[in-house]
């Protein structure tokens, strides 16, 4: 359906019925309604202007408002003002369109007037209202509609509290105390809004334009009605497609369009802002051609179309059919109502979940999740009391914090719905309750996803032959490129991928790509950002990339768009409200060859800045957490002063400086350098912080990343040092107790079992240091160890982690 017409509009308006409609006036709503005498301009500031200079009895006139009520609040003080105000923003009566407007079901009502025209509509309407003033609390509930009033309200103005209230002055507007209060609901309202609704306001307020400029997919559900005009202001218009799309049918247009559609029975759809539908694609007629073949491969963007077709023909020349998908789909078949996919990154988990949202949407409504807000659990209950054999898709599930992802997955437990997961292997093992809490329910599927069988790397190979230019490829027979996949990528996606994205052919067309527009320092930033995300294995909200870059980053990407003309940009995209970007290899593979270090650190820095400054929700503070890893750094970046830079600017947000882990990370930095007497400061820095953190909150840190990487850097520092005798004892005496002490917590995971090889293959390459009463006393502490960790191999909540740990213990036995 086409985005941004009068058909959407209509679209939108009559889904929203259900809820998430909100509705801004401005001053144009209620400007006839005034006491002021008519004018060709656009709302009443025009008029207040001169209804302002002629009580001054200014000579020459002010000509800037602000100014101007400056000046006339010095000469009446608070009193005079607020009865000037009084008079004339008490409206004694509303048009019928007025009305008519305030018919429909809006969730909330937000203006920039003072006056009351809002409530004699909503009261004419018998619509029961509460007006809000901006010195009320955000935090508000009411039962009815809520009408708030960002500049204040007329109706709640006395002489006590018009001054703080009132914005209308230079002073209010550089002050606006009470509206920020407010912007944070205004912000959360219009982003999981369905439609919002301008009337009368021409876009030009710039702080309430800083605070929606950024929402998810604001400009395809913002519409704006302006008065009919022969001929449309240009300056108006262009600042309102900035933020949405301009009609010019005033308030009667609106009203009619309102009147026609409450006419009508209301859709049955329940609302949605955390989950959209799914809506299945026509098959293509026609066979994929080589480019949209490597667009997928190299660039990430599929043809929905084309995905269909290889579904419905029961064929792979398109895409690689996963037997994961007719095994999921059996699963269910067999009761199965919760299924995780897990995988390694570039894995394919976003296209089994797309084969598997076309084939389930024949027998079953399907929903994906766009993004999780507060709503999400009365959203999964409207749609499953609608739909109850419902099937839902999340993808990255264990981004979702463990109480909500639980909630969930009980609503579909034994159930007739059906809740479809994904999630990276690596999240998979960082997330031992998440994955917990799943295997709690009886309904509950994992579903790895395995290596490439015969079938499916036959079909890979025959995909990738369409890759015009890899010469690593096309340079093998039939046979050798069977076993290509099958045995040098161990018939691994991943490792396949790995190999074609860091190739030199791909490197050349992510080049070409790259120079096909001439970007500024803000465009370059806002790309190194989203591949940064990217190689973390994230698509980011728009929302999320604006707001930690306090730009407008969907305008940037549609600007790209626009100027590489009818290819679009192919390296960074924008899909409604989600930034998508080339695969995480590829994505590392540009930032490694692409920008220089320097780069990659300014733009990651002032990021990192802005998301410590604010409160961070589960998403933000992931992304907080993995841009700050030295390990997803040092994929990108090798330059050891940049690496130190990063570090030093990080060091100077004290929200970012009290984080234990932050010290850990530099620490870990130092030790690849080699740094090892810095890197010991850095770690006991570490500890520092923890207590700190303990004296500061009162709960107790968790020190066993801290606790396990002191007892790989006392390795470290003995392979590196001649320590001998009993200080050599003591570092191992001390890393073999540490790790014990880890491996005894609940809760264990892979790490410590992976320092128990560390702390043996040490142990073997110095040992000749060491006396033979000090040999016997650590082969016995080892020998204990190694047999209490065989039984800890048991309690591991993952098959990658039991994996993980079972490799450690196999390298011990091979040393020991």
């Amino acid at each position: 359906m086409p985005i941004n017409t009068h058909e959407e509009f209509q679209r939108r308006l009559d889904l929203a019925r259900n809820g998430g409609g909100i509705l801004f006036c401005g001053a144009g709503f209620s400007a006839d309604c005034l006491n002021f005498k008519p004018d060709e301009t656009l709302g009443t500031g025009a008029q207040l202007l001169n209804l302002f200079n002629t009580e001054l009895r200014q000579d020459p006139p002010y000509k800037d408002l602000q100014n101007a009520a400056d000046a006339l609040w010095e000469k009446v003080a608070d009193n005079g003002m607020e009865t000037l105000l009084k008079g004339r923003y008490t409206v004694s009566e509303v048009t019928s369109d007025m009305t008519e407007l305030l018919r429909y079901p809006w969730e909330a009502v937000y203006t920039t007037n003072y006056d009351d025209s809002l409530e004699i509509s909503a009261k004419a309407a018998n619509k029961s209202a509460e007006p809000l003033n901006n010195t009320n609390d955000p935090g508000t509930i009411t039962p009815n509609l809520p009408i708030i009033h960002l500049h204040g309200f007329v109706n709640k103005w006395d002489i006590h509290n018009i001054r703080e209230s009132c914005v209308l002055g230079a002073e209010s507007y550089s002050n606006l105390t009470h509206v920020r209060k407010w912007l944070d609901r205004f912000r959360r309202d219009i982003d999981q809004a369905q439609i919002v609704v301008f009337v009368g306001f021409n876009a030009g307020d710039f702080h309430l334009n800083q605070a929606i400029y950024d929402l998810t997919g604001l400009r395809e559900k913002a519409f704006f009605i302006n008065r009919p005009a022969a001929q449309a202001d240009p300056d108006v218009t262009a600042a309102q497609k900035r933020l949405g799309t301009p009609f010019f049918t005033g308030r009667t247009g609106l009203a009619t369009t309102i009147r026609e559609l409450l006419a009508k029975d209301a859709p049955k759809e329940p609302r949605l802002a955390s989950f959209e539908k799914y809506t299945p694609p026509a098959p293509a007629h026609t066979v994929p051609t080589q480019t949209q073949i490597e667009e997928l491969f190299l660039y990430g963007k599929f043809e929905p179309s084309q995905l269909a077709r290889d579904l419905s023909e029961g064929v792979s020349e398109y895409h690689i059919q996963r037997s994961a998908v007719k095994e999921t789909l059996t699963a269910i078949g067999d009761g199965a109502r919760i299924v995780l996919l897990e995988g390694y990154p570039c894995d394919g988990k976003t296209l089994l979940t797309t084969d598997l949202a076309y084939l389930l949407s024949g027998t079953r409504p399907v929903y994906k999740l766009r993004q999780a807000y507060e709503t999400v659990l009365n959203e999964v209950a409207s749609i499953l009391h609608h739909a109850p054999n419902a099937a839902l898709i999340i993808e990255n599930c264990f981004d979702l914090p463990t109480e909500r992802l639980s909630s969930i997955a009980r609503g579909f437990d034994g159930q007739e719905g059906v809740l479809i997961l994904t999630s990276r292997a690596v999240a998979v093992d960082a997330s031992p309750t998440g994955i917990t809490s799943l295997e709690g329910f009886g309904s509950f599927r994992r579903m790895p996803l395995a290596r490439l069988d015969d079938r499916e790397a036959h079909a890979l190979s025959d995909l990738a032959d369409q890759i015009a230019g890899w010469r690593d490829f096309h340079a093998l027979d039939l046979g050798a490129r069977q076993r290509f996949i099958q045995s040098t990528c161990q018939a691994s996606l991943p490792h396949f991928l790995m190999r074609l994205l860091k190739s030199d052919y791909v490197t050349g067309r992510y080049r070409e790509e790259f120079n096909k527009l001439s970007l500024n320092p803000t465009e370059r930033a806002a790309i190194i950002v989203a591949f940064f995300v990217a190689h973390i294995g994230e698509n980011a909200p728009v929302a999320f990339l604006s707001g930690a870059m306090e730009v407008d980053y969907g305008s940037i990407i549609d600007s790209l768009d626009a100027r590489a003309g009818n290819d679009s940009f192919r390296l960074v995209r924008r899909i409604g409200g989600i930034i998508q970007t080339i695969p995480s290899i590829g994505a590392q593979n540009i930032l490694q060859n692409l920008f220089k270090d320097a780069e990659i650190i300014d733009a990651i820095v002032p990021v990192l800045k802005s998301l410590a400054a604010i409160y961070r929700n589960p998403f933000e503070q992931r992304m907080f957490n993995q841009m700050m890893r030295f390990s997803i750094l040092s994929d990108v970046v090798s330059d050891r002063d940049e690496v130190d830079r990063f570090f030093e600017h990080n060091k100077q947000q004290p929200q970012i400086r009290r984080m234990p882990l932050f010290w850990l990370q530099w620490h870990m930095a130092k030790c690849s350098e080699g740094n090892l007497p810095v890197a010991e400061k850095l770690l006991e820095q570490g500890y520092t912080e923890a207590t700190e953190y303990e004296r500061r909150t009162g709960k107790k840190f968790d020190r066993r990343q801290l606790d396990d990487r002191r007892a790989k850097f006392l390795m470290l520092r003995v392979e590196n040092t001649s320590r001998s005798g009993a200080n050599l004892f003591r570092d191992f005496k001390d890393a073999i107790e540490t790790t014990g002490k880890i491996l005894r917590q609940d809760d264990p995971q892979h790490y410590p079992f992976e320092t128990l090889a560390e702390i043996a293959r040490t142990y073997v390459t110095v040992s000749h240091r060491l006396d033979s009463g000090h040999k016997e006393l650590i082969d016995n502490w080892l020998d204990q160890l190694k047999i209490y960790a065989r039984k800890r191999v048991g309690v591991l909540p993952s098959d990658y982690q039991k994996d993980k740990a079972k490799s450690a213990l196999e390298n011990v036995d091979a040393r020991l």
